[in-house]
């Protein structure tokens, strides 16, 4: 998996000959992830696949060939695709993280997922369901799967504040949900398992990470 901590990559714009634009703002949207209504359960949890995973050593005796790392991105197109590469990283490890705090009966879910949220309205949001299930003990087992992602905007910055709209696919399915005694609680009734989600991503500046900074749910829309 891409490093959630490093800057963007971009590319001075005196050497590349391109204009930046600032970004100014962004839209709040309130999270609707884990409301009772709309679905229940974790996003996808440890152990899956990562990027940065490296593959186990051969137990031939052989010397391993030396690694060539890859080129920086410098073309304007390159460094959009990076972006793009990373937001999307940062917003899979929010799920995994995610899915390892609701299958933990939600402890410590605020120092665990507080790095994830770029605008306090995502934190508020949650903050009620969270700390209930944290003290009624509930939990759950599974994790959702993001089927697929789409990115629908995309914004430059001069300061190290891009943003990645994505639209994603998300599959609930798997997820089931249980109080504290283990006794199942049932999803509710006609509440969707897979549909759209969109999201805004973006970067906290030099030297930070990307954020969750809107979430928006659309369980009206089948994916």
């Amino acid at each position: 998996m891409v490093s959630s901590a490093i800057t963007p990559t971009r590319t001075i714009a005196v050497l590349i000959g391109v204009a930046v634009i600032a970004v100014a703002g962004f839209a709040v949207v309130r999270s609707g992830v884990f409301e009772p209504e709309t679905v229940q359960g974790a996003m996808p949890g440890p152990g899956s696949p990562s990027a940065s995973v490296s593959a186990p050593k051969s137990p031939s005796a052989s010397p391993s060939p030396t690694l060539v790392p890859s080129a920086e991105p410098t073309t304007p197109a390159q460094i959009r695709a990076q972006n793009i590469a990373d937001a999307k990283a940062r917003l899979v490890e929010y799920y995994e993280t995610t899915a390892a705090v609701a299958n933990n009966g939600y402890e410590d879910w605020d120092t665990k997922l507080r790095p994830f949220w770029g605008h306090p309205a995502l934190r508020a949001s949650l903050r009620d369901v969270y700390t209930e299930s944290a003290e009624t003990g509930d939990y759950t087992t599974g994790a959702a799967s993001v089927e697929s992602m789409s990115v629908t905007d995309y914004k430059e910055s001069d300061v190290a504040n891009e943003e990645v709209h994505i639209n994603a696919c998300v599959d609930f399915g798997d997820v089931q949900t249980f109080a504290a005694n283990g006794q199942k609680i049932p999803r509710a009734e006609g509440a969707p398992t897979r549909y759209l989600f969109d999201y805004v991503m973006r970067h906290q500046g030099p030297d930070s990470y990307w954020t969750v900074n809107a979430q928006s749910p659309h369980p009206e829309q089948a994916c």
